[in-house]
């Protein structure tokens, strides 16, 4: 019994652990992945985690999936990173007893023994909440444990060593595939093909354009989900401190908008941390956060404040619509984020480098073009944007200051979700499971080794 997984990121990972513990060396597994190993995901030409140059890019594609260089936070909670409880109850599985098997695996491959949880400190809790409802804003305290970029290399190496070690699972990095079929075949970019009996696509976010155009090519049914667009705000870290070092490590606020009643939430909160550079096909850049460890060791903090969109017929392609504003502001930057501060954004100015340079919150990126955001984004965003920090600032005053550095473009795609049934099989092509943000069936690290869990019970089902 031959099995193929595409994309060796958490979907990937976590069901070959789960095919092998049930099947172990009676079933031969193997995991394609585009990008390098997870020791090789440093590039050469500039020395750092990001490249231009890289295909694919390092930062986002390579064993470990994009997660191996983002700040690595658990959401150890059922409501973050999609409906898990759906996607588990639809199987006969219990939500929480897959996420606690999935944060103890993460355990004992290296994640550090410290749980973030809001409830161990009721009365700062209760004090925030509070705050939030009279401000007609929703905190949601979840239990988290924070990885960091730092340490999640190593334990994505012990994972994959467990894999190959006990198990014998090959992992084939630097392996792209450019095709597959409903025979169950897959076709690589180096030439030749090879069979399989079932196949499980995860392919992250980076190879969620091929996934849908591939689905679209096989008639394989897929649908639209919302876009999350918005910008990364940096500010100095001891504005966060009390909640991050006291309440929750990566808090979640949750808006709705005064002029369009547009939902707006804070995302990936990175207490002194660093805002960097990724970059995606077709020459769009974006940003994102990273916490090293657990003590940070900047003296900013940054957060995602992202906008939630939904589009309706004629345009429903959520994809396109954020590729669109992406490449936009990519242009304007110069193939560089655009860096503006929060006051001159307000205001209709263009940041310029000499009033950076003087700003009381100085950027930990390096690599950035001061610009105006507001020429790149539609008015309804910043709008969004403006009224979202000014609410925010009641409940974490600082955060609309007029030296608040304010970094674009920062958005999630959503992939297109695939039409799949209770296991995550495709309903027109048996024996080809999905899993994973790739698929439009997760976001985010827990949320995808969740799916990949089902789809992989999915697969023993049918074998047994």
């Amino acid at each position: 019994m031959r099995i193929a997984i595409v994309g060796a990121g958490s979907a990937g990972l976590f069901a070959a652990n789960e095919i092998a513990q049930n099947l172990g060396n009676k079933v031969e597994i193997k995991i394609f992945e585009a990008g390098p190993s997870i020791d090789k995901r440093y590039c050469p030409q500039k020395k750092e985690y990001e490249c231009a140059q890289c295909d694919p890019c390092r930062i986002m594609s390579g064993v470990g999936g994009a997660g191996a260089w983002s700040s690595g936070i658990l959401n150890l909670n059922k409501n973050i990173g999609g409906n898990l409880e759906k996607l588990c109850s639809n199987a006969s599985l219990n939500v929480n007893t897959i996420i606690e098997q999935i944060d103890t695996f993460f355990v004992k491959n290296g994640a550090p023994n410290n749980i973030f949880d809001p409830n161990k400190n009721g009365k700062e809790l209760t004090q925030l909440k509070k705050k939030c409802a009279a401000e007609d804003i929703r905190f949601i305290p979840i239990r988290q444990r924070l990885l960091g970029s730092e340490n999640t290399p190593n334990v994505i190496k012990s994972i994959v060593k467990h894999l190959e070690s006990q198990f014998n699972i090959q992992i084939i990095p630097n392996t792209k595939v450019i095709a597959f079929d409903t025979q169950k075949n897959l076709y690589f970019k180096e030439g030749g093909k090879e069979h399989f009996d079932y196949l499980l696509l995860a392919p992250g976010r980076w190879g969620m354009l091929w996934l849908a155009n591939q689905c679209d090519t096989l008639g394989l049914k897929t649908f639209y989900e919302p876009l999350d667009i918005g910008v990364r705000v940096e500010v100095p870290s001891i504005i966060l401190e009390d909640i991050c070092e006291n309440i929750q490590r990566d808090p979640k606020f949750h808006i709705i908008t005064p002029t369009y009643s547009d939902f707006i939430r804070t995302f990936c909160v990175n207490h002194e941390g660093y805002v960097v550079k990724e970059n995606y096909e077709e020459n769009i850049v974006g940003v994102n956060g990273h916490q090293i460890s657990i003590n940070g060791d900047s003296e900013t903090s940054n957060f995602a404040f992202l906008i939630r969109q939904k589009l309706t017929a004629p345009l429903e392609d959520t994809t396109e619509y954020g590729r669109s504003i992406a490449k936009q502001t990519s242009i304007l930057g110069g193939y560089k984020p655009l860096l503006q501060t929060l006051g001159d954004l307000r205001n209709g100015h263009r940041s310029r480098e000499a009033l950076i340079k003087r700003n009381p919150v100085q950027p930990t990126l390096s690599d950035y073009t001061p610009g105006d955001i507001a020429m790149a984004y539609p008015y309804r965003f910043i709008n969004d944007i403006l009224e979202g920090l000014e609410i925010l600032d009641k409940v974490i005053p600082g955060v609309n200051n007029n030296s608040t550095l304010i970094y674009a473009p920062e958005f999630k795609r959503s992939a297109k979700r695939v039409d799949v049934n209770q296991y995550l099989e495709s309903k027109q092509a048996a024996n080809i499971f999905f899993a994973g943000d790739g698929a439009g069936l997760s976001r985010g690290i827990i949320a995808a080794a969740v799916s990949g869990i089902i789809a992989a019970k999915g697969i023993l089902k049918k074998i047994h």
